[in-house]
């Protein structure tokens, strides 16, 4: 499993460094993220992010290797394997925030159009949204990889940036070094990644933009929730949510984990008689679809179920605030099921 990520190196320098990582799957899950079962593939030095297609530079060599690995590779003899061994590797998927997985995969942002299906952006004044699910059957299908291919090697033969830019805000497609790998799949190995998507995307979203900012809660009812949320045991291994609730504008600081932790355990006991019917019917479909979604095994019927929940978190989410609500994250999140 390829990532990509960048990191402040320094706490008082905004200085960002960047670092591509490779995961060993057939690990068992438990070491798979261990340092040292980690593979440390290249240092992208800063000071800061690496621009849209110039990635490129710091992947080629990364793809040398890969393709290597897919013809396969003669490790030298040990006790176990007197004859040597010979082993191949190959990338299984991208799994990143989305700005960083579109610069791996050659794709445009994701204000402008999905990259797994065929549904684009709506503009409502100045603001782009993935509002409109009437036609939904219309544009929810997986794009076509040779027509993606194609347009990324015409990407390769532009003559100037210009006509780069044109070609991209055509076609949304720009040539990625990955595309090198002859079994690489930039539309489905580039998967949506719940820990991005569900907690720092959409749960996020809900709490602090729909119902905090529209004046659904209140900072009495922050407070309240943060008395309740006090009094709530949790056993050690799931970790408490830190009690900043009602500071500032709510819910300062939360990372991905402290989302998820809230969402799962928090959210219901403490906010359920403080919300309408309507943002219920929200709050519940959107933890059903979550607690679904991190089990250690998911089934593939309880897969049909997450599809359905979220789409109707989309639907509720669009019927009463507004299509301009519906963000790339909701939109993804109606992928989620796709990608597993």
């Amino acid at each position: 499993m390829f990532n990509l990520d960048w990191f402040q190196l320094f706490n008082s320098l905004a200085y960002s460094s960047g670092i591509i990582y490779g995961i060993i799957c057939n690990l068992p899950r438990d070491i798979r993220f261990k340092r040292e079962n980690m593979l440390y593939l290249g240092l992208l030095p800063g000071p800061e992010e690496v621009k849209l297609h110039k990635i490129n530079h710091y992947l080629s060599p990364i793809v040398d290797e890969l393709l290597e690995f897919w013809d396969g590779v003669d490790l030298p003899s040990t006790d176990l394997h007197p004859t040597g061994k010979r082993i191949r590797m190959a990338v299984i998927c991208c799994s990143n925030d989305i700005p960083a997985a579109r610069k791996l995969c050659g794709h445009i942002s994701a204000l402008v159009g999905c990259h797994r299906c065929y549904k684009i952006a709506n503009i409502s004044g100045r603001k782009l949204n993935y509002g409109g699910f009437d036609n939904m059957t219309e544009w929810f299908v997986q794009k076509d990889l040779n027509k993606y291919l194609r347009n990324a090697e015409r990407w390769r033969l532009c003559k100037s940036k210009y006509e780069r830019k044109k070609h991209v805000s055509k076609t949304h497609v720009r040539w990625s070094e990955l595309l090198r790998l002859p079994y690489f799949n930039p539309i489905r190995f580039f998967v949506v990644d719940p820990m991005h998507n569900l907690f720092l995307g959409i749960a996020h979203w809900i709490v602090k933009r729909l119902w905090i900012d529209g004046g659904k809660i209140t900072k009495t009812h922050l407070k309240l929730m943060e008395k309740r949320a006090k009094k709530i045991q949790v056993p050690v291994d799931l970790g408490r949510i830190p009690s900043k609730i009602a500071t500032g504008e709510g819910f300062s600081g939360y990372t991905a984990d402290q989302w998820r932790s809230f969402i799962m355990i928090y959210a219901t006991p403490i906010m359920w008689d403080l919300l309408d019917e309507t943002n219920q019917k929200i709050l519940a479909n959107f933890v059903r679809a979550c607690t679904l979604l991190v089990c250690r095994i998911v089934n593939k019927s309880a897969l049909l179920e997450v599809h359905y929940r979220l789409h109707q978190v989309a639907r509720l989410i669009e019927e009463n605030y507004g299509q301009e609500k519906i963000t790339p994250n909701i939109h993804l999140s109606l992928h989620i099921v796709e990608c597993c």
